[in-house]
């Protein structure tokens, strides 16, 4: 029987689980491009990493966090002990940013600013909204009392001694937000109109969740749910039990040391009542705020003809609506409207769209996001004319693209460094920098008028948003609008009057706005909120958010609703237009190089044990990373002391390209001579891998090295016996490997597409010589529904001195690169077959049943999705001299996603195998942890 290392049941579930909860997973940052350099910077309470063209903004940012630091001392009872690591990067076209307690309190600060309607766009300034949310999460989680206060102090910062990390991810972002908008120049999401659209058509329909649902991390509309319940959650709590009494549960709750089975007994503590309680008066409290919100325009008609969870992207060509569409089930796709047959004609998949703009005789022009292998996330531009798609920029960031009305150029926009800035590109390919904005300047959506003239929606500093018009003889923006409200989602009709969506009356509508009278007509009256117009020969089609997603609508002869000339509205006040607080300099000491060194020291230890009848061992186990994600490092070591041997399992990673294990462990494997499982068998691993040597096709093809060695040794055992698979091989190799495979909201595993890959080994040293050559193909295919097909092809040949491949049983190795030598072939024995080549089939169709995204009470375990998959498995594995000679199984497997600790998806499968051959084959019902290959 095989005893490895092992932790206590909690501990080893943290371990299973990969401490995967967002507040407690850090990531490494993009790879250094030629002549970065990191610096660090630090204050009284934070140090900061940064590239050194980020300086300005490193240096904003401690300004911005020791503001922040001094406000919410005064909130909180207890703050950080330690400095907090900020590492701001320019690595991706979204905003957002992340923060997590361990191995030490940190937060990672993305400064590229929101530039659409999404809820983060009421900023006075990006990096001061980030930062407040961000260092909120930080308070939160470092808080300790009681027996956490003592664990700390023995086993250091140890997950489980953080009880705030691992609550219900809607406290700590209800909490953060609720932070964010403590203020009244109406900053922060609890004053925004998009928010309140959110909250206000949860109400409208009806079916407010139960708390049940939204302590589960969730993939239910609206998305981010966690956010919105528990923003408002929070602001009920203060406002109805004072803000006092929301700090004592939070003082209170940090004493507890497991994770999750406290939650209520905390409340009763400190609000008289459990969760469930406070759920339900919470609930009928929103109904009531937002009761007088709900009253229809009956004087407002419009006419529906498709609706999806997701936003679309609209554009109209030679009177043809086009749109990019995703709905979860099916791949996203650009179609046009078939207003003949009313549906839509999808003309080709493409995913990741951001932007999509029609000409007349030139095609589409698409804006594109792609993740590449260096840790970059950026938007790049498209051309797709004719059936064919024409790459025009490569990781050049426009996220923004508006066609010239002549068609020989492309208004484009970025954001770099922090900066705006405006760009000509020219299908010849000549690139022109129209305007490049300074600090806190902010471009949205963009239009051109029929007179050529460009208008976009601008955030100037400590402004709203605004509509603008670009003056190109003086390279600058004139004002079109100066009001309090938010003017988004530009675009022109025919006869050059600017359609937007707009917030004038605290939801968003559709305007038009007359730019020669500048008279504005509103054209609906949604109870959700109106976004993205354009303008037709059916008339003005717009999205209309509802609380199961957005509804494509339409207004024939649109008439204006009410008219508002724009002097008449409210202008930007000292309210909007001053930031939350006034942000001074903070002393800060002079730059310098970065040194992984500072942070890697490892910062707990845990204490690792296994006893039975074979062996009783003790050890430790701790890990780490610096501050940036490059170095990190796993380490397990124990003593066997009844059989005086040592075990360990070591990991180092340094990004996503180098990757080292080396372990040590023992079997313990029956004797038939004694009937005792006292044959010891040590068995040594080491790998060590260099991934994206080489890469291209925006990076699904990657091409890497490796060495692996496995030894297997009889070290101890009764006088008579000994151990025929004692065997040691070293080798060493290289890999090609294709992947583009998606995933989709609605169906298991990954959706559509195809993942390959040929891996050449030859040994080095040890028992075998020769060389091996391996290689497999996994195809997805996305069917109609919540449908998914896969399917598996894989062969393998060896010298015949090397190790032969093992095919059976319900695992294998085929989801690592090297070192491939069992081969999973369910309803078998393992090594059922052994041989020097090999071949296998398998083909798999899976289903979402069922979605529960329900937790069991507040304990800290749910149920997610639930799936199904029949599979048909054949293939063979043989020798020289003996000939292919195929095994069949088939069988059914279960998926249940369980919800550990609130977020974390832990799969179990539950299968059934049946092997058709006679003699080989077999029944057997498996169970097993593990996530899709």
């Amino acid at each position: 029987m095989s005893k490895t290392l092992a932790l206590s049941p909690i501990m080893g579930l943290m371990a299973c689980l990969g401490l995967h909860s967002p507040h407690v997973l850090a990531e490494p940052v993009a790879w250094d491009q030629a002549g970065q350099v990191w610096q660090t910077q630090q204050s009284a309470h934070f140090v900061v990493h940064f590239r050194s063209e980020l300086a300005s903004s490193a240096a904003r940012a401690l300004d911005i966090a020791e503001q922040v630091h001094q406000e919410l001392a005064s909130q909180f009872a207890q703050m950080p002990s330690e400095k907090t690591h900020l590492t701001v990067v320019d690595d991706y076209d979204y905003s957002n940013g992340w923060a997590t307690p361990l191995p030490y309190a940190q937060i990672r600060l993305i400064i590229n600013p929101p530039s659409d309607v999404n809820g983060l766009e009421g900023n006075d300034e990006w990096l001061h909204l980030l930062i407040r949310h961000e260092y909120t999460h930080i308070i939160h989680m470092e808080m300790n009392d009681g027996a956490v206060t003592i664990g700390r102090g023995i086993v250091g910062r140890h997950p489980l001694l953080f009880p705030h990390a691992f609550t219900p991810s809607m406290l700590l972002e209800g909490l953060a937000v609720y932070m964010e908008s403590q203020n009244d120049h109406g900053v922060g999401r609890l004053h925004n109109s998009h928010f309140a659209m959110q909250m206000r058509m949860e109400v409208a329909s009806g079916e407010l969740a139960d708390i049940e649902q939204v302590v589960v991390a969730n993939k239910r509309l609206p998305f981010g749910s966690n956010y919105l319940y528990g923003a408002y959650f929070v602001q009920y709590l203060a406002k109805t039990y004072g803000e006092e009494s929301v700090q004592a549960f939070l003082t209170d709750y940090s004493g507890y040391l497991v994770p999750g089975l406290f939650l209520n007994l905390s409340a009763r503590h400190i609000f008289g009542k459990d969760f469930f309680a406070l759920w339900e008066e919470f609930r009928a409290d929103l109904n009531t705020q937002f009761a007088d919100q709900l009253t229809s325009n009956e004087a407002f008609t419009y006419h529906e003809f498709d609706a999806q969870p997701f936003e679309y992207l609209l554009a109209h060509d030679n009177d043809t609506l086009l749109a990019w569409r995703r709905n979860g089930d099916d791949r996203a796709n650009l179609a046009q409207w078939d207003a003949k047959r009313g549906q839509w004609q999808s003309l080709i998949s493409t995913k990741s769209l951001t932007s999509i703009d029609s000409h007349p005789t030139q095609g589409l022009v698409v804006s594109q996001i792609n993740s590449y292998v260096d840790g970059r996330v950026f938007n790049d531009l498209y051309r797709y004319v004719d059936g064919q798609w024409q790459r025009l920029t490569e990781q050049q960031r426009f996220v923004q693209a508006r066609w010239s009305n002549d068609g020989q150029s492309i208004f484009a926009v970025r954001h770099q460094q922090g900066l705006a800035e405006l760009w000509q590109i020219e299908l010849n390919g000549k690139q022109t920098q129209l305007w490049q904005g300074e600090a806190n300047w902010v471009l949205g959506d963009m239009a051109v008028a029929p007179n050529g003239d460009i208008y976009a929606t601008v955030k100037a500093p400590f402004q709203s948003w605004n509509i603008m018009r670009f003056d190109q003889p003086t390279q600058s923006w004139m004002a079109v609008t100066e009001t309090a409200a938010t003017e988004h989602q530009l675009s022109f009709t025919a006869q050059g009057d600017l359609l937007f969506s707009a917030d004038y009356t605290g939801r968003y509508q559709i305007y038009r706005l007359d730019l020669q009278t500048n008279i504005v007509e509103q054209l609906t009256a949604e109870i959700g909120g109106a976004f993205s117009p354009q303008s037709g020969p059916e008339g003005i089609v717009y999205q209309a958010y509802e609380h199961d997603g957005y509804h494509l609508r339409r207004v024939e002869n649109p008439q204006g609703l009410a008219d508002i000339p724009l002097s008449t509205l409210p202008v930007a006040n000292t309210v909007n237009a001053a930031p939350i607080a006034t942000i001074t300099a903070t002393e800060k000491s002079q730059p310098t190089g970065y040194s992984p060194l500072s942070t890697l020291a490892p910062r707990y230890w845990v204490p690792v044990w296994q006893s039975d009848d074979n062996q009783s061992l003790f050890g430790v186990a701790t890990s780490g990373s610096d501050v940036l994600g490059r170095h990190q490092y796993e380490i397990m070591a124990a003593w066997d002391s009844k059989n005086a041997f040592a075990a360990y399992q070591l990991g180092y990673q340094y990004d996503n390209r180098w990757q080292a294990t080396l372990s040590r462990e023992h079997e313990f494997k029956f004797n038939a001579l004694t009937g005792k499982d006292d044959r010891i068998v040590r068995q040594d691993d080491f790998t060590l891998q260099r991934n994206h040597l080489w890469h291209a096709f925006d990076d699904h093809l990657n091409v890497g090295v490796g060495a692996y060695w496995q030894k297997e040794a009889l070290v101890k055992s009764p006088q008579g016996s000994h151990y025929a698979d004692a065997s040691n091989e070293w080798l060493a190799g290289g890999a090609i490997q294709w992947d583009n495979r998606e995933d989709l909201l609605n169906i298991p595993g990954y959706a559509w597409g195809h993942y390959a890959d040929l891996v050449w080994e030859t040994n080095i040293d040890g028992d075998y010589s020769g060389q091996k050559w391996q290689a497999q193909w996994q195809a997805n295919w996305d069917l109609p529904g919540r449908l998914r097909l896969t399917t598996h092809l894989a062969a393998g040949y060896a010298d015949a001195k090397a190790k032969p491949f093992e095919l059976g049983g319900y695992t294998g190795d085929e989801a690592q690169l090297y070192g491939r030598n069992e081969l999973k072939l369910r309803g078998y024995g393992s090594a059922a077959q052994v041989g020097q080549q090999y071949a296998t089939q398998s083909i798999e169709l899976s289903r979402l049943l069922y979605r529960a995204e329900r937790n069991w009470g507040l304990w800290p375990i749910g149920l997610g999705d639930i799936s199904a998959t029949a599979f048909v498995d054949s293939g063979s594995s043989w020798n020289s001299q003996q000939s292919y000679s195929a095994l069949t199984g088939i069988g059914a497997e279960l998926q249940i996603d369980a919800i550990v600790l609130y977020g974390n998806a832990l799969p179990i499968h539950i299968g059934y195998a049946h092997g058709l051959d006679s003699k080989l084959g077999k029944d057997e019902v498996y169970i097993k942890l593990a996530a899709e290959f």
